[in-house]
């Protein structure tokens, strides 16, 4: 038990230290290269984040174990839409620009239905049991393709000026009385080396994270799609937690909000997709709820923004609500 618990308090230190420093890189790459930070979100950061979900989901799925690889996914994506964006919102609400607006947000809301229908045979058609299978997982991997082309596409014909670094409020109240000279811009290989580092910290404290608290889960009886929706998910989860919240408090919302969009679809199209052609996954332990919770959730998301343009922090608590009463839903 308590190399459970030292592995488990290991593993969430270098979660943030990894968010910490994996967002002042994405930060000073865009800045340097002049890339809009929602495609660093949508793709570097997203795809680091997203390590740990990839890593358990392939383990699991190659051992047999696909209510373990499917409650991971399902479980992250419901705390990214709800807790994630939720405690993102009631921090500092973030814009929601057109780019994000008018594409990412549409997919996301598209990421959760096609795992509804996916993932419902016996509601949807009447077959005898729920199964994401080869087919399934080649049309998911073509969305994602798909999705990283269009990303790519908008980003270089949105081009936005180099990000500003945020400063302190004492260099704001100098600034007000003289003139502040430009900050030195930071060496293109020192931020990749911290992306790269950062990334690095993400996958192996998200790993020491889900494993030490799959094992303390375990020691309670817990059962395996219950694991897969909370204990791993929310492990999983965590890296997403730690770079988008701390992306906002630096007033890098681009970031926050593209790492938890892109870390989204990354886990639906890319990971399940990549894994039920591995190998199918039986679905019989996730129940209509969870995908439905999903694409609700997403759905919800996305008129947010097509909407109001920004989640407000009256949205967030009811999005940190709704999570709660699902966890809820889900132990009892």
């Amino acid at each position: 038990m308590f190399h459970d618990v030292l592995f488990f308090l290991m593993g969430l230190a270098l979660l943030v230290a990894g968010g910490n420093y994996v967002t002042d890189g994405a930060a000073a790459i865009a800045r340097r290269m002049r890339i809009p930070p929602l495609l660093i979100g949508v793709t570097v950061v997203a795809f680091g984040s997203s390590l740990p979900d990839l890593t358990v989901c392939l383990g699991a799925t190659l051992k047999g174990h696909s209510a373990l690889a499917l409650g991971d996914v399902v479980g992250s994506n419901i705390i990214d839409i709800l807790l994630v964006l939720g405690l993102v919102a009631l921090v500092r609400p973030p814009e929601i620009t057109g780019v994000t607006r008018a594409f990412d947000m549409p997919m996301l809301a598209l990421s959760g239905l096609m795992l509804f229908f996916l993932g419902d045979d016996i509601l949807i058609d009447g077959s005898r049991a729920n199964t994401i299978d080869r087919s399934d997982g080649l049309t998911l991997l073509c969305l994602f393709t798909i999705y990283m082309a269009f990303s790519i596409y908008f980003s270089r014909q949105h081009g936005c000026r180099p990000t500003p670094r945020p400063v302190s409020d004492a260099v704001k109240a100098a600034s007000e009385s003289q003139e502040v000279p430009a900050q030195k811009m930071q060496p293109l290989w020192l931020s990749l080396l911290m992306v790269a580092v950062s990334l690095g910290a993400l996958v192996v404290g998200g790993n020491w994270f889900v494993d030490s608290a799959s094992s303390m889960a375990r020691r309670f009886g817990l059962s395996e799609g219950l694991v897969g929706l909370t204990i791993v998910s929310i492990g999983a989860a965590s890296p997403d937690l730690a770079t988008s919240l701390i992306a906002t408090i630096k007033r890098q919302p681009g970031i926050a909000v593209g790492n938890v969009l892109g870390a989204c679809i990354f886990n639906v199209f890319f990971i399940l997709g990549l894994c039920s052609v591995i190998f199918p996954l039986n679905v019989s332990t996730i129940k209509p709820i969870d995908f439905g919770t999903l694409a609700a959730g997403g759905a919800a998301v996305c008129l947010i923004g097509l909407i109001s343009r920004r989640i407000n922090r009256w949205e967030g608590a009811v999005l940190v609500a709704a999570y709660a009463i699902y966890l809820a839903v889900l132990v009892s």
